[in-house]
């Protein structure tokens, strides 16, 4: 049986996933900026949970300088993204989006498993730590830091 006249079938969550995963095969934040900027957070995070499953480490390391605010426009693809190609590279090393490590905006990466992290050879840890300052936060400072970019993240998310 069909779905009938204009229905597709599809979700709500699924249509906006679809074109998410359009623009940044595409590398158009313009466009994800009209998905993310007007859905709620739980949408989002549901969004992201489905561009990381499908699509391709460079992508998947663009989307990060995106999330981290790295790229704002499309000019911004010609600009070198130290954000973006960490997080290509721990992706390569075997780190998961969103479970070991997440960028913020203001060009942050936070490293949520430090022990997968210290378990990295110390020549990897080094080269890291070349091109990134990193600071030791125990787990009730990072909690305060992920509570203030939620509550900012929800305001923009209100206006």
């Amino acid at each position: 049986m069909g779905q009938g006249f204009g229905k597709s079938g599809k979700s709500k969550l699924d249509i906006l996933a679809e074109s998410a995963i359009c623009y940044c095969q595409q590398r158009s934040p313009e466009k994800l900026d009209t998905i993310f900027d007007y859905q709620p957070p739980e949408i989002n995070h549901q969004i992201c949970d489905k561009l990381i499953a499908v699509l391709d480490i460079d992508t998947i390391a663009w989307f990060c300088g995106y999330l981290a605010s790295e790229i704002n426009y499309t000019e911004d693809n010609n600009k070198p993204h130290p954000i973006g190609e960490l997080s290509g590279f721990l992706i390569s090393l075997g780190f998961k989006l969103f479970e070991d490590f997440s960028p913020y905006p203001g060009r942050r990466l936070l490293i949520a498993n430090t022990e997968k992290f210290q378990s990295l050879p110390q020549e990897t840890q080094d080269k890291i730590n070349q091109f990134f300052e990193i600071h030791s936060k125990s787990s009730e400072e990072a909690q305060q830091i992920n509570n203030a970019i939620l509550q900012k993240l929800q305001i923009l998310n209100l206006n």
